[in-house]
């Protein structure tokens, strides 16, 4: 066995994965995995941005984008409690359709944590915006009533910086690292909730405190088609898609107690319902005392209300750590998914390594991924030339079409779970929810608008070209392929007409096209199919793409049987003897 200088024997793959699996997260820790993903960057700015669409009826953005998001959400929780897998993602996918829709989904999905790093980072330098120090100037963006901000020279460095700070503190024993940004967590949203609770307590009985639920004369003509708008451009979306990090890690999760499929629905549904209620009750506030506030003069249109006040500063120093607990989430995730990846050898087989942490113990850190995200969020900030908006489109984007991916996933491998005992009455309706999902995501993503899907569908264009391309260079370059080891996936392709993992791949791109095409034909003035009618036919093109992909991966997996971990059963909790032995 390969040893280690000074460190012991290196583990095999397997034992690494298996040791991955072993560690068990609290529902606190989960809670504070899902909380601090959601409650990021998007209270800063969101409600600013919402108000500027909708005016007062804003807030109505928040609980739609939730429920749009809650549905999605619900999904995912039901494919990771029925098969929980750490990184599964990526696992799940590749067992249910095979290699190349593994890969477009580890393309989206890499490229969205690592654009989290970008914005998150970015979100934190504008935290240090005051007029004495400009990192930042705001300008208009592609839609008047939106402010986009972008870097300037100094910015840039700060950026730079927080970035590899957020990459650092993951480099930390995983114990430490959960417990860290589990009370970051309960410190933001405290924050955040105590100043909820003093304005309204300082604005209650006064006649302003109503004006919050004021209508705003400027809404005109269709007040509901622009509120649909709005859940999309605004920062509502952007800010619930942090949902999944208790996901990422759905086979690290404790099985004593109520179990683990109890403590994933708790964290995932728990967080939903109190970041909703939360960012409903911020939108008020903000519809109450509406500010014309830009990035240049703080943080935040919070700070600016509250004044140099204690809270005011509490606000200040929130705005600073939200993101950072954020961009922590997210990048500590990825670890898992590439490490997912590597393991099926779609990317370099060297990524799945636990490697050593220079703490000089044995630590299960995946500085190798953290480097190489770090490297993909520069190369992001670099190619939308330091604007913010630019980012949270490409993400908004990417996440749309990834999450998706596991709709058809849990629809294809829903036969399967009934021979594990899944209810008949069970599977029908999460077939339904399956299919609602995937549709509404893909109506979704059309509302974005052809402007901020361009950016997105390049983006991913991008990604799935180096994953897919990098075995093949590997293959004609032998210099190159002692440094990248990866199959080559792509000559699958060339067999669609027998090989179900590729028409699966087929379906996926054509459904990706068709989107494409009909935001394209939207995008004009005189757009050559009116919203409702372009609606109505992506609706219908993208339930037959679900469908399609759905019976081809059943296909696939009569070929190759897939490998599902199986839901744990809850065990019973441990005496001070057992979990002292366990320690």
């Amino acid at each position: 066995m390969r040893r280690t200088r000074g460190k012991g024997p290196a583990l095999p793959a397997a034992g690494r994965e298996g040791d991955d699996e072993r560690r068990r997260l609290s529902t606190f820790h989960l809670t504070g995995l899902a909380l601090g993903g959601i409650i990021g960057s998007g209270w800063v700015a969101g409600a600013y941005s919402a108000y500027g669409t909708v005016g007062s009826d804003a807030w109505l953005t928040w609980g739609i984008g939730g429920l749009v998001m809650l549905l999605v959400a619900s999904v995912m929780v039901e494919l990771g409690t029925a098969v929980p897998k750490t990184g599964g993602l990526i696992f799940l996918p590749l067992q249910s359709s095979g290699a190349l829709v593994a890969t477009v989904a580890a393309g989206g999905i890499w490229l969205v944590y690592a654009i989290n790093l970008s914005s998150e980072a970015f979100a934190m330098t504008r935290a240090l915006t005051v007029k004495s120090l400009r990192l930042v100037v705001a300008g208009p963006g592609p839609d008047p009533r939106h402010t986009d901000t972008e870097l300037l020279r100094y910015g840039w460095l700060v950026t730079l910086l927080f970035m590899i700070v957020i990459t650092a503190v993951n480099l930390i024993d995983p114990k430490v690292f959960f417990a860290v940004n589990s009370w970051l967590t309960v410190l933001k949203v405290g924050i955040l909730v105590l100043f909820v609770v003093v304005f309204w307590t300082m604005a209650t009985g006064s006649q302003s405190a109503h004006a919050c639920f004021q209508k705003t004369p400027d809404l005109k003509g269709q007040p509901y088609e622009e509120i649909m708008k709005a859940v999309v451009s605004s920062s509502a979306i952007y800010a619930y898609v942090g949902f999944q990090g208790p996901l990422d890690f759905a086979g690290n999760v404790r099985r004593r107690g109520i179990g683990e499929a109890a403590r994933l629905r708790i964290a995932v549904y728990g967080a939903f319902a109190g970041s909703a209620l939360l960012y409903i009750a911020l939108q008020f506030v903000y519809n109450h005392d509406h500010l014309q506030w830009s990035p240049n003069e703080a943080s935040s249109p919070y700070v600016t209300l509250a004044g140099p006040t204690w809270l005011g500063w509490l606000l200040q120093a929130n705005a600073l750590i939200s993101p950072m607990a954020a961009g922590l989430v997210f990048t500590h995730a990825l670890t898992r998914e590439v490490a997912a990846l590597s393991r099926a050898h779609l990317t370099h087989r060297g990524l799945q390594s636990a490697r050593m942490s220079s703490l000089g113990r044995r630590h299960d850190v995946y500085w190798l991924v953290l480097g190489v995200n770090l490297c993909v969020a520069i190369v992001a900030l670099i190619a939308v030339r330091g604007s913010l908006l630019s980012l949270i489109a490409v993400s908004s984007v990417l996440t749309l079409v990834v999450y998706a991916i596991p709709s058809v996933v849990l629809a294809a491998l829903l036969p399967r779970l009934r021979d594990k005992g899944y209810g008949e009455r069970r599977a029908a309706v999460y077939g339904v929810l399956a299919r609602l999902s995937f549709v509404l995501l893909t109506i979704v993503a059309y509302m974005v608008g052809w402007d901020q899907l361009w950016q997105g569908m390049a983006a991913l264009a991008a990604g799935c070209a180096l994953l897919f391309g990098l075995p093949c260079l590997a293959r004609v370059r032998p210099a190159f392929g002692r440094m990248y080891d990866a199959k080559v996936t792509v000559t699958q392709l060339r067999h669609w007409r027998t090989l179900p993992a590729a028409q699966a791949a087929l379906w996926l791109t054509a459904h990706l096209v068709a989107l494409t095409l009909f935001s394209l034909l939207g995008k004009t003035s005189r757009p050559a199919l009116d919203p409702w009618t372009a609606g109505c036919l992506l609706a219908v093109t993208s339930w037959c793409a679900f469908e399609g992909m759905v019976r081809v991966s059943r296909r696939h997996m009569a070929q190759a049987p897939p490998i599902l971990p199986a839901p744990g059963a809850v065990e019973p909790a441990a005496g001070p003897r057992a979990r002292a032995h366990a320690r």
